[in-house]
């Protein structure tokens, strides 16, 4: 039985919080602005590539933490899920951003978008990219994104709503709005998976166009997925500090930190196979990648490894700590900060060369997405029960124990 079905209310303080992390933030886009523009807009437009995929990547992991669980009958979950479903309100936001950078920001950000390269005869011919022309085009890019990123958002729209309806009714309705997101979530994931890797050539991979590596998708889904984990984890500490979710126990806190640190571990995986077989191959058009960020970005090219796996893997590595808010908070904020990083040094080389750095612009234009995602995960945690209590494994959630 539940014990305590109070609704979550946005306090003004975090609101405060909210607006004035927002307001820092459109302080740095008109810095950037101002002073980043004609021939260095790339640096402003490489910003907002940065935190444009980054957030839109939170909110299609947390979507894909709800279709997962749904897909693999998870019962634990149902006490937390109302957490991911706020998080991934802010897909259509960040679709928006993120579309209007990478139509707005193209020609500053990717060089294949260049008239001149793939038109032969023209004095920066690229034969090249005039090969991967019949996929790195303007027709075909676009439409990837308002196809795929439009289904994904409508699916976890249409995943949302029947689960707000669900609580609207007695057990046998819930039944049936349950039985038809197992139906969605069937149809989510796959695409989800088809285009996790898609939206790694399109958005990052393809700011190195010479440079392919066929482990890409799996190293930004990794940096994606554990991220979206990280902040479901800071959310539910969060709230659980205020009062709410009494029947969210260490027992379902310890869920998430296996996830961390399983999925900290995964990265480095994927990371360290990735880097390992280029480097073996010894190939020129492969190892420039790599011998750029080495070179150039050396500090944060350690700094990453250490932040998105030494410290997650020794705070977490006891069965204590997955059980313990401090831990769990230190560990999740390292993880958020490592990969955000990551993604800097995915983006800044390729379109900054050596000229990248950390001013205003970038430290300050973060804190409105940040301000963005508080105000849209935390309003829609007010517009519903915050336990799903018509849920078929609500049951199994609250007697969860490992």
């Amino acid at each position: 039985m539940l014990t305590d079905t109070k609704k979550y209310v946005f306090t003004p303080q975090l609101k405060m919080i909210a607006y004035v992390l927002i307001a820092l933030g459109v302080v740095g886009l008109g810095y950037g602005i101002f002073a980043y523009h004609g021939e260095h807009a790339h640096r402003l437009w490489a910003n907002l590539l940065l935190n444009g995929v980054f957030f839109l990547g939170i909110s299609m992991a947390a979507a894909f933490f709800i279709s997962a669980h749904y897909l693999a009958w998870g019962g634990w979950f149902v006490v937390v899920k109302r957490i991911p479903e706020a998080i991934m309100g802010y897909l259509p936001i960040g679709a928006a951003i993120l579309f209007a950078v990478l139509i707005f920001g193209q020609h500053d950000l990717y060089h294949w978008a260049h008239h001149g390269v793939v038109e032969e005869g023209a004095a920066d011919y690229d034969p090249i990219l005039a090969g991967k022309h019949g996929y790195l085009n303007n027709i075909f890019y676009y439409s990837r994104f308002i196809l795929f990123v439009g289904a994904l958002v409508f699916l976890a729209y249409l995943i949302r709503r029947n689960s707000i309806d669900s609580d609207n009714g007695n057990i046998a309705d819930s039944v049936k709005f349950h039985k038809k997101n197992l139906v969605l979530v069937s149809i989510f994931i796959p695409i989800f998976a088809v285009y996790i890797s898609v939206s790694a050539w399109d958005w990052l991979m393809s700011i190195d166009p010479h440079w392919y590596s066929t482990m890409y998708g799996w190293y930004v889904f990794a940096s994606f997925w554990v991220t979206g984990i990280a902040v479901i984890t800071l959310t539910t500490l969060h709230v659980k500090s205020k009062g709410y979710l009494k029947e969210v126990n260490v027992n379902h806190l310890h869920d998430l930190g296996k996830y961390m640190f399983a999925f900290s571990i995964f990265w480095t995986y994927v990371t360290y196979c990735q880097f390992m077989l280029i480097w073996y191959a010894n190939i020129p058009e492969e190892t420039i990648y790599f011998k750029h960020r080495f070179e150039h970005y050396k500090t944060l090219f350690f700094l990453v490894f250490i932040l998105n796996f030494v410290l997650p893997f020794l705070i977490l590595m006891s069965r204590d700590a997955k059980r313990n808010v401090v831990s769990l908070t230190a560990a999740a904020c390292i993880i958020i900060l490592g990969h955000f990083l990551d993604f800097y040094l995915m983006i800044m080389p390729g379109v900054l060369g050596d000229h990248a750095g950390f001013g205003i612009l970038e430290i300050c234009l973060p804190c409105l997405f940040i301000g963005i995602l508080i105000l849209v995960t935390h309003t829609r945690l007010g517009n519903a029960e915050l336990i799903n209590h018509n849920h078929p494994h609500l049951e199994e959630s609250l007697h969860h124990e490992i």
